[in-house]
């Protein structure tokens, strides 16, 4: 398709899940945004209002490395999509990766506060 879209179709159900929920992709340091067919996409009238986004949390203290801080940092930053619990478990004390839903029309949040402490975010790519 013109303008950098691709159209593609699975015969299997679970690569196309896999496609669609494991994301973001990424090739060369550029996202690549995955999305459901709809019925009369336009490439002129399609705008991208929201991709999913990695993010790091370099420094977290060991007392906030479990799912239920996690999931609302992830929250407050947009809609949370799902915890890194592989990098999370090996880099513990190095960063926590969650992936968020970030809607491209608000302001990126470079940092937050939890009880008196900065932590810096990082968003992947």
């Amino acid at each position: 398709m013109p303008n950098d879209y691709f159209l593609v179709q699975f015969r299997e159900e679970n690569d196309y899940r896999h496609a669609l929920y494991e994301g973001p992709w990424r090739i060369a340091d550029h996202y690549i945004v995955v999305q459901r067919w709809r019925p009369f996409f336009t490439i002129t009238a399609t705008k991208i209002r929201k991709i999913a986004a990695w993010i790091r949390i370099p420094g977290l203290p060991i007392e906030l490395y479990h799912d239920r801080f996690l999931w609302r940092v992830g929250s407050k930053l947009g809609t949370m999509l799902k915890i890194d619990k592989l990098t999370s478990i090996h880099s513990r004390g190095k960063f926590a990766r969650i992936c968020v839903e970030i809607n491209l029309n608000k302001k990126l949040v470079s940092k937050i506060d939890v009880m008196g402490h900065v932590l810096q975010l990082e968003y992947e790519g």
